[in-house]
């Protein structure tokens, strides 16, 4: 049975994961542990978790670690989906997030050093990407950047916290582009950053639990390996609807 947690529920991306995990063919046989600071919002949000036994909330503040631990622990993949919908000097969400989790999984670690710890999809953007710029416009690339650089600082410096902890976790770095309110028309992964236009929510969240699947079924992918490489989700379809509130949405 896949085990999955989903830190940021009530976000755009957080229900397209529980719309997805709980749609598919195999969702009876999944069971998902739901962080989100308000229950009541949540539930308002997603009324079928209220009668999912497969289903289990954690309501609480990322800063609770041993709740957060409760809700981490015997889950195979911890989605962490946690952003500022704003860009503004000392942007700290992400970082604030990730330091949170090392911390529950520390704790997890120290009740049992031999218990198996959950591989993290950090959601991430295609604007720290430096090889996403490299085939578009120049001028668009810097204002994009100069917009929403407080942001991109907290991902990178959420990534580096990360990577100092490789020794004894697994993450992915998850790279989608700008974000779309409309249906799934269809994902690729890839990882040179090589994409364009909008991409829905839907299509992010399938392909986030693609990488899930497919890290736990092969622990890599055509000789490379997903865990501590940023993996782009790019949409197949050019006719994704435009998001005037992209890419702050997550």
């Amino acid at each position: 049975m896949p085990n999955y947690a989903i830190l940021g529920a009530t976000g755009a991306t957080g229900q397209a994961l529980l719309k997805h995990l709980t749609s598919s063919s195999s969702s009876s046989d999944t069971r998902i542990n739901a962080y989100a600071r308000s229950r009541a919002r949540l539930e308002k949000m997603s009324p079928k978790l209220v009668s999912d036994p497969n289903i289990q909330i954690f309501e609480g503040s990322l800063d609770n670690i041993s709740l957060l631990a409760s809700c981490l622990s015997g889950v195979s993949t911890a989605f962490v989906v946690i952003g500022a919908n704003v860009s503004y000097p000392g942007t700290r969400i992400v970082q604030e997030a990730v330091h949170s989790v090392v911390a529950a999984l520390c704790h997890l670690r120290s009740q049992d050093p031999f218990t198996s710890l959950p591989r993290i999809l950090l959601l991430s953007s295609i604007g720290i990407n430096p090889r996403a710029h490299e085939n578009g416009p120049a001028f668009f690339n810097w204002l994009l950047h100069s917009a929403l650089s407080y942001s991109y600082e907290d991902l990178e410096l959420a990534q580096s916290y990360l990577q100092l902890h490789k020794s004894w976790l697994k993450a992915v770095f998850i790279q989608p582009g700008a974000l779309s309110n409309d249906v799934a028309k269809g994902h690729r992964l890839c990882s040179d950053g090589n994409t364009q236009g909008f991409i829905s929510y839907a299509d992010v969240a399938a392909g986030m639990v693609e990488i899930a699947e497919r890290s736990e079924a092969t622990k890599g992918v055509e000789g490379g390996e997903f865990d501590w490489e940023p993996v782009v989700i790019a949409p197949t379809s050019d006719k994704v609807d435009f998001n005037w509130d992209a890419p702050r949405n997550l």
